[in-house]
């Protein structure tokens, strides 16, 4: 098996189907062996019956079509809750060298698969090779040994597909420039676990995700596994619904963006995970009461850099 492609699954019977439609309408120039593992995590709905529902269609439709034979899908169970916990038992039972994974509201791109096997199988960076490459002797020469660690990880953007608002096509346009100005101050792409893959091996070496945190994970295991290799950019778009962005929009980027995000490159911790709040419901986090949680949070940040920042001065 080659590539194992995780979906953690909380209440998604709107929308799974159409996530593993996408996963197996890829187009591979050669043969790859991929396998794609649901995760249920609890859910409330007809999730399950929706996911054996579709693995029924995609057998039926595999004894007559012979470009899917190099395809499995499973449908697994998650008693404990939280998306970590969800993730790490796809993760483990995962039998590829190369784990993907991707959200149960998301749409894969048609050559998502194959750009993910051919980084790891090739050790290519896009990035690297297509602009970095081309720099002065001397700026290249700078950045060598970071450029030559093996490639542990890869992660991409993701978009929205029912941006119907004008706030949300704004967001849209605004998701690569962030996460651009972010990872070049950092050198590192952010691990996103809407978009992301990893090699098995690096995996199981740090321990595979912290599941004691309830968002963030994902960031989290991109910290630990930049420890012994690169993150690297992978250039194929995930397409996700923008439901958790819908209400209180300016609330809810300050909860996925500077708070997850900025926290963990600050500090290598996520800033919310006291946050009680279920996988497909992190609306709840966006009424009064959580908001002030989240204000007093970034509040603290802030001083804890002024404090950094003073004593660095006294030293001085």
């Amino acid at each position: 098996m080659d590539i194992s492609v995780v979906i953690p699954a909380f209440n998604e019977e709107k929308y799974i189907q159409n996530s593993l439609k996408s996963l197996i309408n890829q187009y591979l120039a050669t043969k790859i062996n991929y396998e794609i593992i649901v995760v249920d995590n609890n859910s409330q709905d007809k999730t399950k019956e929706k996911v054996l529902e579709f693995i029924d269609y995609f057998n039926n439709k595999k004894k007559i079509d012979r470009r899917l034979m190099n395809i499995d899908i499973l449908l697994m169970e998650e008693g404990r809750q939280g998306v970590a916990f969800a993730r790490q038992t796809g993760f483990q039972n995962a039998r590829g060298w190369i784990v993907a994974t991707t959200d149960a509201d998301c749409i894969v791109s048609p050559l998502w698969i194959r750009t993910i096997y051919n980084i790891f199988k090739y050790n290519y960076d896009p990035l690297y090779y297509n602009f970095l490459n081309n720099l002065p002797r001397k700026i290249k020469k700078s950045i060598i040994n970071t450029v030559n660690k093996p490639i542990v990880a890869c992660t991409g953007l993701i978009k929205f597909y029912d941006d119907d608002t004008y706030e949300l096509q704004v967001i849209n346009k605004l998701i690569p420039v962030f996460l651009g100005v972010g990872n070049f101050f950092w050198l590192s792409p952010a691990l996103h676990g809407s978009n992301c893959a990893v090699m098995k091996e690096f995996f199981d070496k740090v321990g595979g995700f912290n599941t004691s945190l309830k968002t963030g994970e994902d960031l989290d295991l991109g910290v630990k596994l930049s420890k012994y290799g690169r993150i690297v950019f992978l250039p194929s778009i995930v397409y996700s619904s923008s439901r958790r962005f819908r209400k209180n929009l300016l609330k809810a980027i300050a909860i996925y963006t500077f708070a997850n995000f900025l926290s963990h490159r600050l500090f290598g911790k996520p800033m919310i995970n006291e946050l009680d709040v279920a996988r497909g419901e992190k609306d709840i986090i966006l009424l009064n009461g959580e908001w002030e949680k989240i204000k007093s949070k970034i509040k603290e940040i802030i001083n804890e850099i002024k404090e950094k920042i003073n004593i660095e001065k006294i030293k001085k």
